[in-house]
């Protein structure tokens, strides 16, 4: 005869109850009104047993039943002795392998898995959708950190008729590209692109490369790269499936747990995002060579962007979301068209 506690369906308070075993049913009497109750092994639902902590079992009329396991009750509700939980928490194999399956299996999830989600999710996003968020975006960013250009008129209508003419000699799937000039503080030299194909350039940007046409260019090619990929879109996609991996996977973690997990969520889309620079690159690089132009060109932007920044070490790329200017550089200049 077992002890335990019984909670009444939609209660807090527990009362104290002894069970017992009669052939396929468990006999439950409550000691405060003598009260007997029976229930049949098919209407029981007993969580797994997991070490020495007491059994957990849900009865038919909601009631739940708390008491500490014993070697006939664990046979009787899991009908195997022990129950699979508690043989593979106990077992040394299943230990080890463990160690060896997590870290595996989140390495395949994010590193292979989420990527692929990513776009394939980012591909069914239509067009309407790419316009609406891109419009909104650069609305947001006009109130915030960006200002109005103030490049002379005769610089931007030179570099937009360099730019209109470049676009007209590259094979893209995407064919609308509207360029926007802005400036900001915050950003500084910079150029981006948005998922309808909206490039922006700040003047700290045009003046970094001396206005050079042909450095611009280049820039140009690399965020045509960005659009054609639809890197916008994945990593939106990219961003929420990790999310919701993560807090799937490790569920309500808090304090300190939290914030490694926050840093780990960031290197995970970080990779991403380099994966998506190489493409832009090497886009970029093949158009320049389809054009019969310089890849040097795109190297000499790069160039000027590490003049900007102190040199980064190996440790500081898994916390960019950019490649290391280096080895951009490096693949600008030896790149044969591949």
């Amino acid at each position: 005869m077992l002890q335990g506690q019984l909670y009444k369906s939609g209660s807090a308070s527990a009362s104290s109850v002894t069970l017992h075993l009669e052939g396929n049913e468990l006999v439950i009497c409550a000691a405060e009104n003598d009260s007997i109750t029976r229930y049949v092994q098919t209407q029981l639902k007993a969580k797994s047993r997991i070490g020495n902590l007491p059994r957990e079992v849900l009865m038919p009329d909601g009631d739940f039943l708390v008491f500490q396991s014993t070697p006939d009750v664990d046979s009787w509700l899991d009908g195997n002795g022990e129950g699979r939980v508690s043989n593979m928490e106990s077992s040394r194999h299943w230990i080890y392998l463990s160690l060896l399956l997590v870290p595996l299996s989140l390495y395949v999830i994010f590193g292979f898995v989420l990527p692929w989600m990513a776009v394939a999710m980012a591909d069914y996003v239509p067009d309407s959708v790419k316009r609406v968020a891109s419009r909104q975006t650069l609305n947001a960013m006009d109130r915030t950190i960006l200002d109005a250009s103030e490049l002379a008129p005769e610089d931007k209508q030179r570099i937009l008729q360099s730019f209109e003419a470049l676009v007209s000699q590259i094979d893209t799937e995407h064919r609308q590209f509207h360029i926007y000039f802005r400036q900001s503080d915050v950003m500084g030299a910079n150029a981006f692109a948005l998922p309808d194909g909206s490039i922006i350039f700040t003047d700290d940007m045009i003046e970094l490369v001396d206005k050079q046409q042909p450095i611009l260019d280049a820039i140009l090619l690399h965020e045509i790269g960005h659009v054609e990929h639809n890197h916008s879109m994945q990593m939106i996609a990219e961003s929420l499936v990790a999310t919701l991996t993560i807090s799937y996977v490790f569920g309500d973690l808090s304090g300190a747990v939290e914030s490694f997990m926050g840093i780990g969520s960031a290197v995970v889309q970080n990779q991403f995002s380099q994966e998506h620079e190489w493409d832009a690159d090497n886009f970029a690089l093949k158009q320049l060579k389809q054009l019969s132009r310089n890849p040097d060109d795109f190297a000499a932007a790069m160039q000027k962007l590490a003049e900007l920044q102190p040199e980064n070490s190996e440790a500081a790329a898994w916390f960019s979301s950019h490649p290391m200017l280096k080895a951009r550089i490096d693949n600008a200049q030896s790149y044969n068209g591949k």
